[in-house]
């Protein structure tokens, strides 16, 4: 697993490996961001970043390429809403994408959108 921390001043990446119960660092490091790359926890500069991340990845040596990476919360916004169990996920995606508007108080070509099926609702 390849952990990655995007802040105001520089990226940070952390590779685990797992054998059994037992974690193990792989590779750990640390790459200064360009000034104002991240303003107001915004990524102002991605292409700055994007290198950053690139340098770093390259210096470690890292052997994952895919990351976790988390959004803090104050930046999240988390909506249950019913919808009929009939539809599949991709009429479920296509409303979720039509009804966002009333649940987002952005421009929607500004967020992310995603979703999870909680399962059957049962009327409590």
């Amino acid at each position: 697993m390849l952990g990655l921390d995007i802040s105001s001043t520089s990226v940070k990446l952390l590779e685990l490996s797992r054998s059994g119960s037992e974690y193990r660092i792989e590779s750990y490091g640390v790459e200064p961001l360009p000034e104002n790359a991240v303003v107001e926890k915004n990524i102002s500069d991605v292409e700055g970043v994007g290198e950053a991340i690139a340098r770093m990845a390259e210096r470690c040596k890292a052997k994952v390429k895919l990351a976790a990476v988390a959004v803090a919360g104050s930046a999240v916004i988390t909506k249950t809403i019913e919808m009929s169990a009939e539809l599949t996920d991709d009429e479920l995606e296509t409303d979720i994408q039509d009804q966002a508007d009333q649940y987002i108080p952005y421009p929607l070509d500004e967020v992310s959108l995603d979703f999870e099926v909680q399962g059957p609702f049962n009327g409590s």
